[in-house]
């Protein structure tokens, strides 16, 4: 937590170009379940709702300080997003989070990940030209131009190799 006390700190000040405020006195807590939720919402098809869902998790851990391990918190927070009672409670289970866990260790294990932050970005498949659905994967934290590069690389751009 001492990265987070000095107001100055480079990772407080990379936080604020991209609109994040660190709360000094937030818990460290476990965000598998949260993860868990965010993963239903893709399963579903809903992208677009779980990576808003992924935003407000954000905000409400690293500004607020929010428990966001809390099953009851998380409970509150999916509701309006389409997912009732039964199926929150199943994603929260001890069983399918051990299935999550599994499933992480071997995409981890197939793309090479060894860190934090992971990403991985799929090809645009609606393009007739295109039959690899092998997503561009690359781990760790850097500049916006690299990433950019990978947007690219990912939408077949000029930079793909």
């Amino acid at each position: 937590t001492v990265q987070f006390q000095n107001p100055n700190s480079h990772l407080r000040q990379m936080g604020r170009k991209v609109g994040i405020e660190f709360n000094d006195d937030r818990l460290m807590v476990n965000t598998k379940r949260a993860h868990a939720l965010v993963e239903h919402l893709k399963q579903k098809g809903e992208r677009t709702v779980a990576n808003q869902f992924m935003v407000q998790l954000y905000k409400a851990y690293f500004e607020e300080g929010q428990n966001i391990n809390d099953e009851t918190w998380l409970l509150q927070q999916v509701a309006p997003l389409g997912i009732d009672a039964q199926e929150a409670a199943f994603c929260l289970s001890e069983a399918n989070l051990a299935d999550i866990s599994r499933l992480d260790r071997q995409t981890k294990a197939k793309y090479g990940v060894s860190g934090v932050p992971f990403y991985m970005i799929f090809p645009n498949t609606n393009s007739e030209e295109k039959d690899d659905t092998r997503p561009v994967a690359f781990s760790g934290a850097y500049p916006p131009d690299v990433i950019a590069e990978q947007l690219e690389i990912a939408a077949g751009g000029p930079t793909q190799k």
